[in-house]
Protein backbone atom coordinates (compact mmCIF):
# COMPACT_ATOMS: atom_id res chain seq x y z
CA UNK A 1 0.00 0.00 0.00
CA UNK A 2 1.85 3.10 -1.16
CA UNK A 3 2.12 5.74 1.64
CA UNK A 4 0.44 9.35 0.90
CA UNK A 5 0.76 12.16 -0.95
CA UNK A 6 -0.05 15.07 1.05
CA UNK A 7 0.26 14.77 5.07
CA UNK A 8 -1.39 16.48 7.81
CA UNK A 9 1.56 17.79 11.06
CA UNK A 10 0.80 18.41 14.05
CA UNK A 11 1.76 21.94 14.11
CA UNK A 12 0.73 22.61 17.82
CA UNK A 13 3.50 19.83 19.20
CA UNK A 14 6.20 21.71 17.37
CA UNK A 15 4.86 25.39 18.21
CA UNK A 16 4.96 24.16 21.71
CA UNK A 17 8.08 22.74 22.23
CA UNK A 18 9.90 25.50 20.10
CA UNK A 19 8.33 27.67 22.53
CA UNK A 20 9.75 26.25 25.38
CA UNK A 21 12.98 25.74 24.46
CA UNK A 22 12.83 29.00 23.63
CA UNK A 23 12.05 30.38 27.29
CA UNK A 24 14.21 27.78 29.24
CA UNK A 25 17.41 29.16 26.76
CA UNK A 26 16.43 32.82 26.87
CA UNK A 27 15.81 32.97 22.91
CA UNK A 28 14.57 35.52 20.68
CA UNK A 29 11.31 35.41 19.09
CA UNK A 30 13.56 35.19 15.63
CA UNK A 31 15.59 32.37 17.04
CA UNK A 32 12.26 30.09 17.82
CA UNK A 33 10.75 30.72 14.96
CA UNK A 34 14.36 29.72 13.31
CA UNK A 35 14.03 26.41 14.98
CA UNK A 36 10.40 26.29 13.87
CA UNK A 37 11.25 26.19 10.28
CA UNK A 38 14.17 23.90 11.02
CA UNK A 39 12.07 21.34 12.38
CA UNK A 40 8.52 21.96 10.21
CA UNK A 41 10.97 21.23 6.90
CA UNK A 42 12.52 18.50 8.93
CA UNK A 43 9.57 16.48 8.94
CA UNK A 44 8.22 17.50 5.56
CA UNK A 45 11.35 16.44 4.20
CA UNK A 46 11.31 13.17 5.95
CA UNK A 47 7.56 12.54 4.43
CA UNK A 48 8.83 13.33 1.38
CA UNK A 49 5.21 15.21 -0.04
CA UNK A 50 3.21 17.91 0.50
CA UNK A 51 2.44 18.80 4.20
CA UNK A 52 -0.38 20.92 5.88
CA UNK A 53 0.12 21.99 9.18
CA UNK A 54 -2.61 22.37 11.58
CA UNK A 55 -3.20 24.42 14.56
CA UNK A 56 -5.71 24.81 17.21
CA UNK A 57 -6.76 27.58 18.96
CA UNK A 58 -6.84 27.89 22.60
CA UNK A 59 -9.94 29.24 23.48
CA UNK A 60 -12.21 27.77 21.21
CA UNK A 61 -13.08 23.84 21.69
CA UNK A 62 -16.51 21.71 21.39
CA UNK A 63 -14.57 19.31 24.11
CA UNK A 64 -15.42 21.85 26.93
CA UNK A 65 -19.15 21.86 26.44
CA UNK A 66 -19.07 18.14 25.82
CA UNK A 67 -16.79 17.73 29.40
CA UNK A 68 -18.68 16.84 32.77
CA UNK A 69 -18.36 19.86 35.48
CA UNK A 70 -16.78 17.08 37.69
CA UNK A 71 -13.97 16.20 34.90
CA UNK A 72 -13.46 19.66 33.11
CA UNK A 73 -12.00 18.93 29.72
CA UNK A 74 -8.12 19.61 30.43
CA UNK A 75 -8.47 21.14 33.45
CA UNK A 76 -6.39 19.78 34.75
CA UNK A 77 -3.43 21.82 33.20
CA UNK A 78 -5.70 25.31 34.33
CA UNK A 79 -2.75 27.03 36.41
CA UNK A 80 0.27 25.47 34.05
CA UNK A 81 1.06 28.99 32.12
CA UNK A 82 1.99 28.41 28.36
CA UNK A 83 5.68 29.20 27.09
CA UNK A 84 4.94 33.00 26.42
CA UNK A 85 6.12 33.02 22.97
CA UNK A 86 3.75 30.41 21.68
CA UNK A 87 1.18 32.73 20.17
CA UNK A 88 3.45 34.40 18.13
CA UNK A 89 5.33 31.41 17.03
CA UNK A 90 1.88 30.15 16.21
CA UNK A 91 1.12 33.37 13.99
CA UNK A 92 4.72 32.96 11.93
CA UNK A 93 3.29 29.29 11.30
CA UNK A 94 0.36 30.74 9.76
CA UNK A 95 1.86 33.37 7.60
CA UNK A 96 4.80 31.53 6.46
CA UNK A 97 3.98 27.83 6.09
CA UNK A 98 0.26 28.75 5.25
CA UNK A 99 -0.68 26.67 8.77
CA UNK A 100 -4.47 26.37 9.10
CA UNK A 101 -5.48 27.12 12.18
CA UNK A 102 -8.55 25.49 13.57
CA UNK A 103 -11.61 26.95 15.32
CA UNK A 104 -14.17 25.22 17.67
CA UNK A 105 -12.19 21.68 17.39
CA UNK A 106 -7.71 20.82 17.82
CA UNK A 107 -5.21 20.42 15.07
CA UNK A 108 -6.30 16.47 16.08
CA UNK A 109 -9.54 16.80 14.53
CA UNK A 110 -8.39 18.55 11.41
CA UNK A 111 -5.77 15.47 11.03
CA UNK A 112 -8.13 12.65 11.56
CA UNK A 113 -10.67 14.16 9.27
CA UNK A 114 -8.29 14.84 6.48
CA UNK A 115 -7.33 11.42 6.80
CA UNK A 116 -10.37 9.90 6.99
CA UNK A 117 -12.28 11.42 3.88
CA UNK A 118 -8.69 12.38 1.98
CA UNK A 119 -6.25 10.17 2.52
CA UNK A 120 -3.93 12.21 3.88
CA UNK A 121 -1.48 10.91 6.12
CA UNK A 122 -0.96 12.45 9.82
CA UNK A 123 2.61 13.43 11.25
CA UNK A 124 2.47 13.60 14.75
CA UNK A 125 4.18 12.05 18.46
CA UNK A 126 0.82 12.62 20.09
CA UNK A 127 -0.60 9.09 20.90
CA UNK A 128 -4.05 9.69 21.14
CA UNK A 129 -4.33 9.78 16.94
CA UNK A 130 -4.06 6.27 17.37
CA UNK A 131 -7.90 6.75 17.37
CA UNK A 132 -7.86 7.79 13.96
CA UNK A 133 -7.07 4.92 10.76
CA UNK A 134 -4.67 5.84 8.33
CA UNK A 135 -1.23 6.07 7.76
CA UNK A 136 1.02 7.69 10.69
CA UNK A 137 4.60 8.94 10.96
CA UNK A 138 6.42 9.66 14.15
CA UNK A 139 9.12 12.20 13.31
CA UNK A 140 10.56 11.22 16.88
CA UNK A 141 10.92 7.80 16.93
CA UNK A 142 10.63 7.69 12.92
CA UNK A 143 8.37 5.43 12.14
CA UNK A 144 5.59 4.82 9.54
CA UNK A 145 2.72 2.65 10.05
CA UNK A 146 -0.89 2.28 9.30
CA UNK A 147 -3.93 1.79 11.37
CA UNK A 148 -7.03 -0.24 9.84
CA UNK A 149 -10.51 1.22 11.08
CA UNK A 150 -10.77 -1.83 13.32
CA UNK A 151 -7.32 -1.26 15.13
CA UNK A 152 -8.14 2.52 15.61
CA UNK A 153 -11.39 1.46 17.34
CA UNK A 154 -9.79 -1.01 19.26
CA UNK A 155 -7.69 2.32 20.21
CA UNK A 156 -10.16 4.00 21.25
CA UNK A 157 -12.91 1.90 23.36
CA UNK A 158 -9.22 0.98 24.69
CA UNK A 159 -8.98 4.73 26.06
CA UNK A 160 -12.58 4.40 27.45
CA UNK A 161 -11.79 2.52 30.12
CA UNK A 162 -7.79 4.34 30.63
CA UNK A 163 -9.32 7.24 30.13
CA UNK A 164 -6.48 10.04 29.18
CA UNK A 165 -5.14 11.86 32.49
CA UNK A 166 -3.63 14.42 30.66
CA UNK A 167 -6.78 15.49 29.34
CA UNK A 168 -8.52 15.37 32.15
CA UNK A 169 -10.62 12.34 30.91
CA UNK A 170 -10.75 10.19 34.07
CA UNK A 171 -11.84 6.27 32.71
CA UNK A 172 -12.70 3.46 35.18
CA UNK A 173 -10.33 4.60 37.39
CA UNK A 174 -11.67 7.59 38.63
CA UNK A 175 -15.23 6.20 37.89
CA UNK A 176 -15.54 3.12 39.86
CA UNK A 177 -12.23 2.86 41.79
CA UNK A 178 -11.69 -0.21 39.86
CA UNK A 179 -7.90 -0.03 37.49
CA UNK A 180 -8.17 -0.86 33.94
CA UNK A 181 -5.89 -4.01 34.45
CA UNK A 182 -4.89 -5.77 31.09
CA UNK A 183 -7.51 -8.53 31.70
CA UNK A 184 -10.06 -5.88 31.43
CA UNK A 185 -9.10 -4.14 28.08
CA UNK A 186 -7.27 -7.23 26.64
CA UNK A 187 -10.54 -8.86 25.12
CA UNK A 188 -11.26 -5.88 23.35
CA UNK A 189 -8.34 -7.29 21.04
CA UNK A 190 -10.88 -9.79 19.77
CA UNK A 191 -13.20 -7.76 18.89
CA UNK A 192 -13.84 -5.95 15.61
CA UNK A 193 -17.37 -4.73 15.51
CA UNK A 194 -18.11 -0.95 17.11
CA UNK A 195 -21.30 -2.05 18.46
CA UNK A 196 -19.93 -4.95 19.94
CA UNK A 197 -16.78 -3.03 21.66
CA UNK A 198 -19.20 -0.49 23.21
CA UNK A 199 -21.62 -3.21 24.74
CA UNK A 200 -18.66 -4.64 26.55
CA UNK A 201 -17.05 -1.74 27.76
CA UNK A 202 -20.41 -0.52 28.98
CA UNK A 203 -20.94 -3.85 30.80
CA UNK A 204 -17.47 -3.21 32.25
CA UNK A 205 -18.29 -0.54 33.69
CA UNK A 206 -22.20 -1.78 35.21
CA UNK A 207 -19.74 -4.35 36.66
CA UNK A 208 -17.34 -2.55 37.94
CA UNK A 209 -20.54 -0.15 39.64
CA UNK A 210 -21.71 -3.01 41.36
CA UNK A 211 -18.72 -4.65 42.54
CA UNK A 212 -18.07 -1.55 44.75
CA UNK A 213 -21.79 -1.24 45.83
CA UNK A 214 -22.41 2.13 44.02
CA UNK A 215 -25.34 4.03 43.31
CA UNK A 216 -25.77 3.99 39.60
CA UNK A 217 -27.78 2.50 36.94
CA UNK A 218 -27.63 1.77 33.04
CA UNK A 219 -28.68 5.79 32.24
CA UNK A 220 -25.88 7.57 34.47
CA UNK A 221 -22.94 4.98 32.88
CA UNK A 222 -24.87 5.54 29.31
CA UNK A 223 -24.36 9.20 30.01
CA UNK A 224 -20.90 8.69 31.62
CA UNK A 225 -19.55 7.21 28.58
CA UNK A 226 -21.13 9.29 26.43
CA UNK A 227 -19.06 11.97 27.50
CA UNK A 228 -15.94 10.35 27.71
CA UNK A 229 -16.35 9.33 24.24
CA UNK A 230 -17.29 12.75 23.19
CA UNK A 231 -13.97 14.05 24.43
CA UNK A 232 -11.77 10.96 23.49
CA UNK A 233 -12.90 10.29 19.84
CA UNK A 234 -10.98 11.82 17.07
CA UNK A 235 -13.62 13.58 14.28
CA UNK A 236 -13.51 11.58 11.39
CA UNK A 237 -15.57 14.02 9.44
CA UNK A 238 -16.34 17.69 10.20
CA UNK A 239 -18.96 18.73 12.78
CA UNK A 240 -19.04 15.02 13.60
CA UNK A 241 -19.93 14.39 17.60
CA UNK A 242 -19.12 10.50 18.65
CA UNK A 243 -22.71 8.80 19.70
CA UNK A 244 -22.62 4.85 20.63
Amino acid sequence: MDTPDVWGIDGDIVAYRVAYVAQKDGETLEEACVGAQASLQSIINEVGTEGIIYLTDSKSNFRIAEASDAYPYKGNRAEVENPSMLPEIKQWMIDTFQAELQIGQEADDALSIGACTKGHGIATIDKDLDGCPGWHYNWMKHTTYYLTEVEADRFFYTQMLTGDSTDNIPGLMKRTGKKAMPKVKDPLQEMSEPAEMYAYVKQVYLDAVEDKGMTSDDDDVTRWLLTQGRCLWMRRKEDELWTP
